[in-house]
C-alpha cells in the first residue's frame, strides 16, 4: 500500500528537473534503433525471409515499424517537457514548423515521382490516393493501392502530432493521465473483444468502444503512446535506470525478445498481447540502452546502425518502390528470371542510389529545421536537441 501511494504521488507531482539521462541533446543508440527498425522493415519488404524461414528467422516489417512509433513517441514528449523546462512554456508554433519541416519535403517528393511514374507506367493509381497521402489519412479504413500505402504510418504519426502535443502543453498532470488510461484501456478492450466479441458485441456502447479503440488507437497510437509514458516515468522518477545495476546483455536481450514476440511465425504469438508486450520491451530496452554503456547501447550506437538511422526516414519513404517479392512494379520486370539474391541485391543499390540523392534534399531541410528551438530570453541556452 505505501508503494503504492508513493506511485501515486510520483506520478501526479509536477516534472521539475530533466534526469540525468535525458540532459543529452542527441543519443547515438536511438539513432541505431532506428536504422535497425528500417533493417527490419526493408528486410521484410524485400524477400529476405524466403531464405531466413528456413532457418527459423523471420523480419517483422510491423514490427520495425513499432519500433518507430515508440521512438517517436519517446523522443517527442522528451524534447517538449525539456522545453518546458528549460523555457517554462513550450512554442507549439515552433515544433508544427520542425515537424514540417521534417516530413513534408520526402513525402511529397516521393509523390511527385509517383505521380510522374503513373502517367508513365499507367500504374493506375486514384486522385485520392494522392490526396490521401499528402493530407496524411491514410491510415483510414479506405480501399489501398500498394504504391502509397506505406505512408500510413507518418497518418498516424501526423495526426498524433496535431493532437497530443497540444494536451502536454496545457497540462502535463491531464497529458499523463489519459495517456496511462489509453495504454492501459485500449489493448484491454482489444484483447477481449479478440477472444470474447460477444461481450461488446450485446451493447450499442460497448460496441462503439471497442470500434473505436481497434480503428482509432490500437494500429500506432497506443504503441506511440507507450514510448511518451516511458519519457514521462522517467521524467517523474518512477523509472529510474541509471541506479538499476543491471546485466551487460539484459537491454539486448530485452530488445531481442520484444522483436520476437510479435512475429506470427513465434510459438506462443497472440493477437494484441504480442504487439503490446512488444511495444513495452522495445521502450524498457531503449530506457536502459541511453542510461547505461551496455552491450546493446554499443551495437546501437556503432557507425552502420546510426548512418541507416540518419538515412532511415528517405529509406522508407523510398523503399515502397521496390517492395515485394514478386517484382509486381513495371520497372522490376526486367529482374523476374534473377535468382531472389540478385533481385534483392539490385533492389539495395537501387535504393541506395535514390536515398544517397534523396537525403541531400532532406539534409536541406533538416538544417533549416534545427533554427526552429524556441528560447526564451533569459533561459539557459543549451544547445537545442536534436530530434
Amino acid at each position: 500500500m505505501a508503494y503504492l501511494k508513493q506511485l501515486l504521488h510520483k506520478l501526479s507531482a509536477d516534472i521539475t528537473a530533466v534526469p540525468a539521462a535525458l540532459q543529452q541533446s542527441h543519443y547515438p543508440a536511438l539513432d541505431g534503433l532506428r536504422g535497425l527498425a528500417i533493417l527490419l522493415l526493408v528486410f521484410g519488404h524485400f524477400g529476405v525471409n524466403d531464405y531466413t524461414r528456413h532457418y527459423g528467422i523471420f523480419f517483422n516489417s510491423a514490427t520495425g515499424v513499432n519500433i518507430l512509433f515508440v521512438l517517436s513517441g519517446f523522443l517527442i514528449t522528451t524534447l517538449l517537457i525539456k522545453e518546458k523546462l528549460r523555457n517554462g512554456s513550450i512554442s507549439l508554433k515552433y515544433f508544427y514548423i520542425r515537424r514540417a519541416l521534417r516530413i513534408l519535403p520526402v513525402a511529397w517528393l516521393f509523390l511527385l515521382v509517383l505521380a510522374g511514374l503513373n502517367h508513365v507506367f499507367e500504374l493506375h493509381i486514384r486522385l485520392f490516393d494522392f490526396i490521401a497521402a499528402m493530407l496524411f489519412f491514410k491510415n483510414m479504413p479506405v480501399q489501398q493501392e500498394p504504391y502509397t500505402a506505406h505512408l500510413w504510418p507518418l497518418a498516424v504519426g501526423v495526426q498524433f502530432y496535431l493532437t497530443f502535443p497540444i494536451l502536454l502543453v496545457l497540462n502535463i498532470r491531464w497529458y499523463t493521465i489519459i495517456s496511462l488510461a489509453i495504454v492501459i484501456v485500449v489493448p484491454v478492450v482489444c484483447v477481449i473483444n479478440h477472444f470474447a466479441p460477444a461481450v461488446f458485441a450485446s451493447n450499442a456502447v460497448l460496441h462503439l468502444l471497442a470500434r473505436i479503440c481497434n480503428y482509432m488507437f490500437w494500429k500506432g497510437p497506443v504503441v506511440i503512446l507507450i514510448g511518451s509514458v516511458f519519457s514521462l516515468l522517467m521524467f517523474k522518477g518512477i523509472i529510474n535506470p541509471e541506479k538499476l545495476k543491471v546485466n551487460q546483455l539484459l537491454s539486448l536481450a530485452i530488445l531481442l525478445v520484444g522483436i520476437i514476440v510479435p512475429a506470427k511465425t513465434f510459438l506462443f504469438y497472440t493477437k494484441y498481447l504480442s504487439e503490446y508486450l512488444s511495444a513495452i520491451l522495445i521502450g524498457l530496452a531503449l530506457v536502459i540502452a541511453i542510461s547505461q554503456k551496455d552491450i546493446l547501447s554499443k551495437i546501437l550506437s556503432s557507425a552502420i546502425l546510426t548512418t541507416l538511422g540518419m538515412l532511415s526516414y528517405s529509406i522508407y519513404i523510398w523503399q515502397e518502390l521496390f517492395s515485394g517479392t514478386r517484382n509486381l512494379q513495371p520497372w522490376m520486370q526486367y529482374f523476374t528470371q534473377l535468382p531472389l539474391w540478385a533481385t534483392i541485391g539490385f533492389k539495395c543499390i537501387f535504393l541506395a542510389v535514390i536515398v544517397s540523392f534523396s537525403f541531400v534534399f532532406e539534409a536541406w531541410f533538416l538544417k533549416l529545421k534545427d533554427k526552429f528551438h524556441y528560447t526564451r530570453s533569459g533561459a539557459d541556452k543549451k544547445a537545442a536537441p536534436k530530434n
